[in-house]
């Protein structure tokens, strides 16, 4: 995706092996679809990296800083351009977290009030006296 009239797509990672079935799809688009991929895209820099016995991914390095792995393994050629093609339109940012706060939606929230590490300290407190005053009384004796 263009921000600003700059890609933020900076270069594209392909990691294939050369012998391996579920690279044969990367490899058939590395024969056919890469030059056109290139003409289409000056603006990307394509690395090509050989990675003997493992399954076929594409990085993306944006300009932020962040990277995308996307795995194609067992995928045709066309369906490796539209991966290309989505990570080329994305901006690169991450997901970001939301904070659940319940997961639980009512009417009516809960009449006790939230729980916390001091929810129970004055009962405690309580009975922690009243077993003190106990053992106290005994001990006279």
């Amino acid at each position: 995706m263009s921000k600003y009239g700059v890609w933020m797509l900076e270069s594209l990672v392909i990691k294939y092996c050369d012998i391996g079935g579920s690279s044969r799809g990367m490899r058939l688009f590395l024969d056919e679809a890469l030059p056109a991929l290139r003409q289409q895209n000056p603006q990307l820099g394509v690395q090509q990296v050989l990675q003997r016995f493992r399954h076929p991914k594409l990085v993306a390095v944006y300009r932020n800083g962040r990277t995308k792995p996307v795995c194609v393994k067992n995928l045709a050629p066309s369906e490796i351009m539209e991966h290309i093609a989505w990570l080329r339109n994305s901006h690169g940012r991450g997901q970001e977290y939301q904070v659940v706060r319940s997961r639980h939606l009512s009417r009516s929230p809960s009449i006790q009030g939230t729980w916390s590490v001091d929810t129970f300290a004055s009962q405690l407190e309580r009975v922690n006296e009243a077993r003190r005053a106990r053992e106290a009384a005994q001990t006279q004796y």
